[in-house]
């Protein structure tokens, strides 16, 4: 159940980035309040596109390894974005509403919930 999980969450990570970078006109008119962040920067879109595809790319070969650590490098921008979202909401109010902002948070959370348990797994397993 845990790797199903890392691997939804590099499918996520690497459908949306992707989109960013295949597509970045695309997600800034479909994603609510992207638009409120200024005018389309394609240069930004792709970079933050890049790093959800690395992402992607470190979640999958977490689960695939049952390496929790890998898992977790794969988490590391999900997570930190979902919290640059989170300080600037309590800061400014969430950019596209309190939708937005739980689509942006808690797939960091996910992902560190699962890690979590794979780290756990991978100690009983070593006992």
């Amino acid at each position: 159940m845990t790797r199903s999980v890392l691997y939804l969450l590099a499918a996520w990570c690497g459908g949306t980035g992707l989109w960013l970078v295949l597509s970045p006109a695309g997600f800034q008119a479909t994603i609510p309040g992207v638009a409120e962040t200024g005018p389309l920067n394609t240069h930004f879109f792709r970079d933050v596109g890049l790093a959800f595809v690395v992402s992607a790319l470190a979640l999958g070969a977490g689960a695939a390894l049952c390496d929790w650590r890998l898992a977790l490098v794969g988490a590391g921008f999900p997570l930190l974005h979902g919290g640059l979202h989170l300080a600037e909401a309590l800061q400014h109010g969430p950019h596209g509403g309190a939708g937005a902002l739980v689509a942006t948070v808690l797939p960091g959370q996910i992902a560190l919930a699962a890690v979590m348990r794979l780290r756990g797994t991978a100690r009983e397993g070593a006992a």
